[in-house]
């Protein structure tokens, strides 16, 4: 049963999300983040530039339109390449939301190994441009519709990690290439009002904007900086292992013909995988907001550890971290097979990848 939910999400979120399949064609309109990809209305410039040179117009006709998947992948990169100028028709429109919403869901719930952090951004972007179509003022004015795209990317982040200042910073550092001091203000507030609506809304039902909350009765020890600083160098050495080994499988595994041609084959073939290497072991088979829960909570209160991480005796810690060991393995590799499959990690069509 675990197996067959983990696949029928998996396939299902991946159909929803082959759905926003966008074709611009080579001679598109000019006005930026129109969706109207089929408007019979054609832009003054082109209009000229047919009327002055018909071969190069014909030219035109002639090249492969560029095709890609508006509600696939984190939308992270595509926000950024948004706010700095260029145009990805369709990507912030009502229809992207719907499908990027219910790709999502269904993606996440069924286990495999992806997070919903990037897609909020994505998310909260469509709804902050879907929002400025309501108002002449910054539907008319495009440097006024980023400002508002911006402050809206930084509220995604804020309602993710329940940090309304990581949003403003997040959007200020990695986001927007214009942030006047005006839009600061601005972000910061749009981020505390996503925060507090999450609080009143409440949905993980601790009446917390973060999905979970550890309070700790002791304080470091100054001995421990250096594990401290041995995780910390480890975690970055592992993350470049991480983004090499996840660009070396989508090169190779992905250039197979069948799984080029059919990436909802990969889709069930990696859901399966998952469930069936998941289930077995206790720390995998949880939610990550569980697990992290679990792994943060002191053992001297240990009335929530329901995975069994708190040993009472000395023989039972190498155990403990054996299996602790075995999830990071596995939760590691299926990361890596799963970043950038169709179903909400990524898909990108090949005349764009060639293009790249």
């Amino acid at each position: 049963m675990y197996v067959t939910l983990a696949v029928v999400f998996a396939t299902t979120s991946c159909l929803i999300t082959l759905r926003s399949k966008t074709i611009v064609p080579s001679r598109y309109q000019l006005s930026t983040l129109d969706e109207n990809l089929g408007a019979i209305a054609r832009h003054p410039l082109l209009q000229e530039n047919e009327a002055a040179s018909p071969k190069a117009a014909r030219s035109a006709d002639a090249t492969a339109p560029m095709i890609y998947y508006s509600a696939a992948g984190s939308g992270v990169a595509e926000v950024r390449v948004i706010l700095s100028g260029f145009v990805l028709h369709g990507f912030l429109g009502v229809r992207t939301l719907i499908l990027k919403t219910a790709g999502l869901i269904l993606s996440v719930a069924s286990g495999l190994s992806l997070g919903k952090e990037g897609p909020f951004v994505h998310i909260a972007t469509c709804v902050g441009n879907i929002a400025c179509r309501l108002f002449a003022k910054y539907d008319n004015n495009d440097g006024k519709r980023r400002e508002v795209l911006s402050a809206a990317a930084a509220a995604g982040v804020a309602v993710a990690f329940g940090a309304p200042l990581g949003g403003v910073l997040f959007s200020l550092e990695e986001v927007a290439y214009f942030f006047p001091a005006k839009t600061l203000f601005r972000t910061f507030f749009c981020c505390i009002t996503a925060a507090l609506t999450l609080k009143f809304l409440n949905p993980y039902g601790t009446n917390k904007i973060v999905i979970f909350e550890v309070r700790y009765l002791t304080d470091w020890e100054f001995f421990e900086l250096g594990a401290f600083i041995a995780v910390g160098m480890l975690g970055g050495a592992i993350g470049a292992l991480f983004i090499k080994a996840s660009h070396n499988w989508a090169r190779s595994f992905r250039k197979v013909k069948v799984i080029k041609r059919f990436p909802l084959a990969e889709v069930a073939l990696v859901a399966v995988i998952t469930g069936l290497v998941s289930f077995w072991n206790p720390f995998t088979k949880v939610p990550v907001a569980k697990l992290l829960f679990n792994l943060a909570s002191p053992c001297e209160n240990n009335k929530y550890d329901t995975l069994g991480l708190c040993p009472e005796t000395k023989e039972e810690i190498m155990p403990v971290v054996g299996s602790l060991a075995i999830a990071f393995l596995i939760k590691g590799t299926l990361t890596i097979i799963t970043f950038g499959i169709v179903s909400s990690c990524g898909l990108i069509d090949a005349n764009i990848a060639d293009g790249l």
